[in-house]
C-alpha cells in the first residue's frame, strides 16, 4: 500500500536532447548538402524545415534510407506518429530498419509530448521506461508529474543516479518529496544515506516516517518505536501511514501485529484500510480470520483491502467468504474477491471479471482490465484486445498498460495501434511501454 494518496499521474530539453542519438547512424548520413540542412535543422528542432527538406530529397532518391530514417525522427519528435511509424515501415519492409529506429521515433513522441499543456499527457510521458523522459519530467512544473517521474525512477532503479532525484527530497510539494524518499530508498545505494536523513528533519511527520523507512531499506539501523508510535498518532493519515510502512517493511515484532490487527477496529476508515492491506504485505497468515470478518466492514476500501490480502495470503479457509464478497454491492470489492479467488484455484472467477468489463462505471471497467492483466498473461491479451474498443481513455490507457506487461513480439502491432488513439494520454502510455518492449526484445537479441 502507498503512504502518498497519489494514485495512479519543459524545462531543461536542451539535457534530454543532450541524452539521445539524434541522428541515424547510417553510414551514408552526409551523403548530400540537403540531407546535411535536413540534419541540422533536426538537431536545432526545427522538425518543419527537416521535414520539408527530407521531402525534397526523397522525392529525387527514393531509395535513400538514410533520409527515411531522418524523417521518422523529425515526426516522431513533431509528434506525428502516424508519418513516423510510415517512414519506418518503408525501411522495415526494404530490410534497411536500424534495430532501435522504433525505441527512438518513441523517445521522440514521448519528449513532444512532454512539452504539452496536459498534465495528464505529460504524467504518462513521465511513467515511460526511458532516463531521457525522467530528465524532462522530473523538472516538469506540475508536482504531480515529478510524483510519477519520481515514482518511475525507483521502479526502474535509477533513483541514486539522478541528481534531480535526490533535489527532490528538499521539493515544495509533500507528496513529490514522499516519492523522492521512497525511491532513493529501493535503490539500495548506500551513497544516498546522508540525503535521506534530511527527511528525519521534515515538517511533515508522514515524510519523516518514509524517511525512516527509506534508512531501513538501506540497511540503516532504525528503531521500530517511532512507527508503532506513529501508528497510535491523533493523526488518522499518520496512523495509516505508519501502518502502512510496517507491512511493506514486513515487520516480525509480535507488537506490530498487534498494531495492524487494531487497526481494522479504527474509527477511521482509511486506517483500516491501511491496516488491511499491510496484513497482506506483512505475511500475516494469523490474521486471516480477522481480515475475513473485515470482509463485512461498512466502507467498501476495507472490505476491497481486506479481499486482496486474502489473495496475496493464500487464505484457502477464506474461500468461501470470498465467493459472498463477489456478490458486494460495490463493483470493485467484487473485482478484489475475484482475483483472490482466482489466486486460490478457483478459476471460474474469472467470469466474475470478465463480467465487470461491461460495468456502467468506467473506473470498475479500468480496474478489471488491470485484475486480468495480474491474473495471467493469456486473459490479459484477451481482455486487453477487447478493451482497446471502450470509448473511455483510462480503460484504454489500462489495456495498454496490460500489453506492456505482457511483453514480446505478439504485443508491439497493437502497441503501435494505440500510438495513433484519438486520446493524446492513450498515446503517450503506448509510446513508453512500446519503447519498452522493443528495448526488452533488443536486449534479449530477438529478432
Amino acid at each position: 500500500m502507498r503512504i502518498t494518496p497519489a494514485r495512479s499521474f519543459p524545462l531543461f530539453v536542451g539535457v534530454l536532447v543532450s541524452l539521445l542519438p539524434l541522428a541515424p547512424q547510417h553510414k551514408g548520413l552526409a551523403v548530400t548538402g540537403d540531407l546535411r540542412d535536413a540534419q541540422a535543422s533536426f538537431e536545432r528542432k526545427d522538425y518543419d524545415t527537416a521535414v520539408r527538406l527530407l521531402n525534397s530529397l526523397l522525392a529525387a532518391q527514393p531509395g535513400n534510407a538514410a533520409a527515411y530514417e531522418l524523417r521518422a525522427l523529425a515526426h516522431g519528435y513533431w509528434g506525428r506518429p502516424e508519418e513516423a511509424l510510415a517512414d519506418h515501415d518503408h525501411l522495415a519492409q526494404a530490410g534497411k530498419a536500424t534495430g532501435d529506429l522504433l525505441r527512438r521515433i518513441c523517445i521522440g513522441l514521448l519528449t513532444h509530448w512532454l512539452s504539452q499543456d496536459q498534465e495528464l499527457v505529460r504524467g504518462a510521458a513521465a511513467t515511460a521506461d526511458t532516463r531521457a523522459a525522467l530528465n524532462l519530467a522530473l523538472h516538469d512544473s506540475s508536482p504531480r508529474v515529478r510524483t510519477f517521474a519520481l515514482q518511475t525512477a525507483g521502479r526502474l532503479g535509477l533513483a541514486a543516479t539522478l541528481p534531480a532525484v535526490r533535489d527532490a527530497v528538499t521539493d515544495p510539494d509533500v507528496t513529490v518529496r514522499i516519492a523522492a524518499l521512497s525511491s532513493l530508498g529501493l535503490s539500495q545505494d548506500p551513497s544516498v544515506v546522508g540525503v535521506v536523513r534530511r527527511g528525519l528533519k521534515d515538517r511533515d511527520p508522514i515524510v519523516q516516517l518514509v524517511a525512516r523507512e527509506a534508512l531501513v531499506r538501506l540497511n540503516q539501523p532504525e528503531p521500530v518505536q517511532p512507527f508503532l508510535t506513529a501508528a497510535r498518532d491523533f493523526s488518522p493519515a499518520v496512523r495509516g501511514a505508519a501502518l502502512g510502512i510496517l507491512g511493506r517493511l514486513k515487520v516480525k515484532d509480535p507488537t506490530a501485529l498487534s498494531a495492524l490487527t487494531l487497526g481494522l477496529s479504527d474509527p477511521d476508515a482509511s486506517v483500516r484500510s491501511f491496516a488491511a492491506g499491510a496484513l497482506g504485505d506483512l505475511g500475516a497468515t494469523s490474521a486471516i480470520t480477522v481480515l475475513v470478518d473485515a470482509l463485512s466492514d461498512r466502507d467498501p476500501y476495507v472490505r476491497n483491502f481486506a479481499a486482496v490480502s486474502l489473495g496475496r495470503l493464500n487464505a484457502k479457509a477464506a474461500i468461501g467468504a470470498l465467493w459472498g464478497a463477489v456478490k458486494d454491492s460495490d463493483s470493485l470489492v467484487r473485482l478484489a474477491a475475484a482475483e483472490a479467488l482466482v489466486k486460490l484455484g478457483e478459476g471460474e472467477a474469472a467470469l466474475v471479471m470478465r463480467e465487470l468489463l461491461r460495468d456502467p462505471d468506467f473506473g470498475v471497467r479500468s480496474a478489471a482490465v488491470g485484475t486480468m492483466a495480474r491474473s495471467g498473461p493469456e486473459r490479459a491479451m484477451a481482455f486487453a484486445l477487447e478493451a482497446f474498443d471502450d470509448p473511455a481513455p483510462r480503460v484504454r490507457v489500462a489495456a495498454v498498460q496490460a500489453l506492456g506487461r505482457v511483453g514480446g513480439k505478439a504485443v508491439i502491432p497493437y502497441l503501435r495501434h494505440a500510438l495513433l488513439d484519438k486520446d493524446l494520454t492513450v498515446r503517450a502510455f503506448a509510446a513508453g511501454h512500446l519503447g519498452a518492449v522493443v528495448s526488452d526484445r533488443k536486449r534479449k537479441g530477438e529478432p
